[in-house]
């Protein structure tokens, strides 16, 4: 009985032991947002920033922080990620944690070395940073990035990287960027990271999405502008693609993920105007590849839908079968002039591609170590690429035709 009793005793004991080491919720600093920069005296160290959330700004106890930041920025240089968040806890009170982190933004300066790669994979090693985590490339530095960052809208840094993140899908101006897709895509295939900026080099431009981050023409908002990609190879930055650039990438990948964008091509009829339309994607792009020789050819299908929404020129494009037939042509060609130039750029400037079109190369051959051999980044760059966009118009905005303002001679 007595062994018994011992027993029993021992149990709460078993039960209890696992939480000696919690904290409360106090205890915590959540780093939402981390920078990752060169230092400018050693190349051998960094500078990591935590924007860490202050959890009572923006929640239901706002009153009890009415004075407070919404986040506290503090910056550490250190050998790497890891020790930076220890280094950290000398200094902020409660312990650093990456429970809640959502965006990792690297500096462009250190994005271009092969030191960015060594810092991102080494610190994997902690569960708390997920493969989820949005990676975010900024063209100065991600300290001077994220303390210029104070949006209007948004009081919580998190959520206000969360709802820019859902908006790629929206206008395909910037891809789908996390560090799952990063590690996937490190033999030899391009990596596209979303590209911003706080510094403004502002440009006019009649095509909308002919921009990167930092050249978009704006009066007033939110100071971070993101717009186009950065163009990873091996672990390391390359180079940038336009907003027009990422988008047409996306849509001549097998399973494009952003279904419809907003674009404007040029009226064909009066061509100082351009037409506003949304585009839809009308099934799978199709891709075709035969890699029998050293110069593979590819044949890629791109079905699309259009609607027209706008026509400034007034060009009646609704009743006149010829000028749907010749606007149709148009944006066609159009497309398919892009469709030719990115690929150009990719082959002669980066080597590589980022349609995914590996997936169906590797489709060609018996054995993975055929397919290795074979050196599709290499062949890539000597292809013959053939894109071809199947265009359907589904309607022409107005379904009368647009009345036209006469001038009577009369004020």
């Amino acid at each position: 009985m007595k062994r018994i009793s011992l027993l029993v005793s021992l149990i709460p004991l078993l039960l209890l032991s696992s939480c000696g080491d919690k904290l409360e919720l106090e205890q915590h600093a959540y780093a939402v947002v981390i920078g990752l920069d060169t230092n400018d005296e050693d190349d051998n160290l960094i500078d990591v920033t935590f924007q860490i959330a202050n959890p009572q700004v923006g929640s239901t106890d706002t009153g009890a922080a009415a004075n407070e930041p919404p986040s506290d920025i503090v910056t550490f240089t250190t050998p790497d990620l890891l020790s930076a968040k220890e280094l950290a806890n000398s200094v902020i009170t409660r312990k650093i944690s990456f429970d809640h982190l959502n965006t990792i933004i690297v500096g462009e300066k250190l994005a271009k070395t092969p030191l960015f790669h060594h810092i991102i994979a080494s610190a994997m090693i902690d569960p708390e940073i997920r493969l989820e985590n949005t990676l975010l490339v900024s063209k100065e530095k991600a300290s001077d990035f994220i303390d210029a960052n104070i949006p209007k809208l948004e009081t919580r840094p998190h959520k206000y990287y969360f709802y820019m993140r859902q908006r790629w899908r929206d206008t395909g101006f910037v891809p789908l960027s996390d560090l799952n897709r990063y590690f996937q895509r490190l033999s030899g295939d391009l990596y596209l990271a979303i590209y911003a900026t706080t510094e403004k080099n502002e440009e006019v431009r009649k095509n909308e999405d002919h921009y990167v981050a930092g050249q978009i023409p704006q009066k007033s908002g939110d100071p971070v502008q993101m717009m186009g990609s950065a163009v990873f190879k091996n672990g390391k930055m390359i180079g940038i693609l336009t907003g027009e650039e990422t988008r047409m990438s996306l849509l001549l990948r097998q399973k494009p993920l952003s279904h419809y964008a907003i674009q404007s091509f040029t009226d064909p009829i009066n061509n100082d105007y351009r037409i506003s339309t949304q585009i839809m994607m009308n099934g799978k792009t199709r891709v075709k590849i035969d890699a029998s020789s050293d110069i593979p050819d590819i044949k890629v299908t791109v079905p699309i839908k259009v609607q027209v929404f706008s026509n400034p020129s007034l060009t009646n494009y609704t009743t006149n079968l010829k000028h749907q037939e010749t606007l149709k042509q148009s944006i066609k060609n159009e497309l398919e002039q892009i469709a030719k130039d990115l690929i150009q750029k990719t082959q002669e400037e980066f080597k590589a591609e980022p349609f995914l079109w590996y997936l169906e190369a590797r489709r060609q051959f018996w054995t993975n170590h055929e397919y290795e051999k074979y050196n599709w980044s290499e062949k890539y760059s000597n292809a013959n690429v053939d894109v071809k966009f199947d265009v359907k118009i589904e309607s022409f905005g107005a379904q009368m035709k647009p009345e036209v303002i006469r001038d009577t001679g009369k004020d």
